[in-house]
């Protein structure tokens, strides 16, 4: 058996032909040149989150025709810590590699793929709505068929009345294949359509499956325009998440600066949208010093023993395009009295983790 010294050559071992997608802060496939550079530590791995790798590995057998592809596929989900630049940590990288080649030596070449990651401390489950954002991005990449619950979904938005109770009967997966589905003029309707009139659990689950997808202009003016008129923090996050591939404007900072209110009070509420902001939209605090600012005073007035402050520090810190504008931030000398002292605190206590 050859040196496996990589994830590819992991792959390779085992007869498969593997395409990568992260399933972090949103769902995107990685790219060929992208997956060598990580996978040998040339660069840092491309969209890091809570300092991991959230990877979706679809495996295929190098024999399988590609038109069975999404039938006889096999996903692996596995996380894997990132170091501190960012690259993985080859450590246990390492250390899943050879779980996987273990478990292979011990029971022969025949052993599923499926199987050989059992009581594997590398795999994760993504929630619900993740997978089901993730199988209708995955079955598109691969020209498969629409479920049923998408026709189920296109039939409820396509009804003279959208506001009643049928919403429940509807499926996640089915507005998750919506989601991938609003660059077609017609399902970009009735998506509309949804976020104006659609009861708001509906809205919600829609917005956290449009959360990856870079939106049409239209469908970006209509969420900012429901922003700008939501009162309830839940939503506000949803809409900011669905927002959160979209480039940032003043058409956006606005709503933004008025959810967000008074620098000096953070109330529980308030940190709906403010998570929202750090965890899918580290790309507009480091656009906008004065959004950065914003969220970090808010957090730091809370009376939480700077928990949230804390979390939200060490996530930004961790991420490549918000790290610099954060200690820009952090070494200011026009910050309050209690930032400074957050700050402080972030050096001289042990960290606790938001549970």
């Amino acid at each position: 058996m050859k040196n496996i010294e990589s994830l590819c050559d992991l792959f390779e071992l085992v007869g498969c032909d593997a395409t990568f997608y992260d399933l972090g802060r949103h769902i995107r496939k990685i790219t060929p040149q992208q997956v060598i550079q990580f996978d040998k530590k040339q660069q840092a791995y491309p969209f890091p989150f809570r300092q991991c790798a959230w990877l979706a590995c679809f495996l295929k057998n190098k024999n399988t025709d590609k038109k069975e592809a999404s039938d006889t596929g096999v996903i692996w989900f596995i996380k894997l810590p990132l170091d501190e630049t960012g690259c993985l940590n080859l450590g246990t990288r390492d250390h899943f590699i050879k779980s996987i080649v273990d478990k292979i030596m011990n029971k022969g070449e025949a052993t599923g793929l499926s199987e050989a990651l059992e009581d594997n401390p590398y795999v994760y489950k993504p929630d619900q709505e993740r997978m089901a954002s993730f199988h209708a991005i995955l079955a598109t990449n691969l020209n498969g068929a629409q479920s049923q619950y998408f026709q189920d979904v296109v039939q409820y938005l396509s009804n003279e009345i959208i506001d009643g109770e049928e919403w429940q009967k509807l499926g996640l997966q089915g507005i998750a294949e919506l989601a991938v589905k609003i660059h077609d003029t017609r399902y970009l309707a009735l998506a509309s359509r949804a976020i104006k009139q659609a009861p708001t659990p509906f809205v919600s689950a829609l917005c956290h499956a449009l959360e990856h997808e870079i939106l049409p202009a239209d469908l970006s003016l209509t969420i900012i325009d429901k922003l700008l008129q939501e009162q309830d923090s839940l939503m506000q996050a949803s809409y900011i998440r669905a927002l959160s591939r979209t480039e940032l404007d003043d058409n956006l900072l606005l709503p933004l600066f008025g959810i967000l209110g008074n620098l000096n009070e953070c109330s529980d509420e308030q940190t709906h949208p403010i998570v929202a902001l750090a965890a899918k939209c580290p790309h507009w605090l480091a656009k906008s010093p004065q959004l950065l600012r914003i969220i970090m005073e808010k957090l730091a007035h809370r009376d939480d023993a700077y928990v949230a402050f804390k979390h939200v520090s060490i996530e930004l810190s961790h991420q490549p395009e918000t790290r610099q504008p954060l200690w820009d931030l952090f070494k200011s000398d026009r910050i309050s009295p209690r930032l400074a002292q957050a700050v402080s605190h972030l050096f001289t206590q042990t960290p606790t983790s938001v549970q």
